[in-house]
């Protein structure tokens, strides 16, 4: 799993009873995207309500494109996983639900990532998400 300089992104955590939510990028062309980067951290207690994915340009490799977000080990794919998002077309998909150890409530501060893996002889050359986790924290 690859981190970045910052690796102490504090959880979120608006301090109402209310929905809260982490929005992020996903590019094809990050670095370290092939096996991960930090994106967000949520809070100890918190409950994942759904994820929605914004693919606002189309990710473009020539055999296969895959866009995860989790915090499972190196699949990363516990909140988005493979085949929950159409990649390769703009769109929006809602209220994807989390499973495995991301269902919650959380049991400790939780880092996700998001990871973007591609196939084919021709690399992508385009390709952007923006993700947003909606939870509820342990208030």
């Amino acid at each position: 799993m690859t981190t970045s300089l910052n690796n102490t992104i504090p959880a979120r955590d608006a301090g109402k009873q209310q929905v809260h939510f982490s929005r992020f990028t996903v590019a094809y062309n990050e670095t370290g995207i092939a096996s991960g980067v930090q994106k967000a951290t949520l809070p100890s207690g918190a409950i994942i309500i759904g994820t929605d994915v914004h693919v606002s340009a189309s990710f473009n490799a020539d055999s296969t494109n895959v866009l995860t977000v989790g915090s499972n080990s190196t699949q990363l794919d516990n909140v988005i996983a493979s085949g929950d998002v159409t990649e390769g077309s703009v769109a929006l998909t809602k209220d994807v639900s989390p499973t495995g150890t991301a269902l919650g409530p959380l049991s400790a501060d939780t880092t996700f990532y998001g990871k973007y893996t591609q196939t084919g002889p021709t690399v992508a050359t385009s390709g952007a998400a923006t993700v947003i986790i909606k939870y509820i924290p342990p208030r």
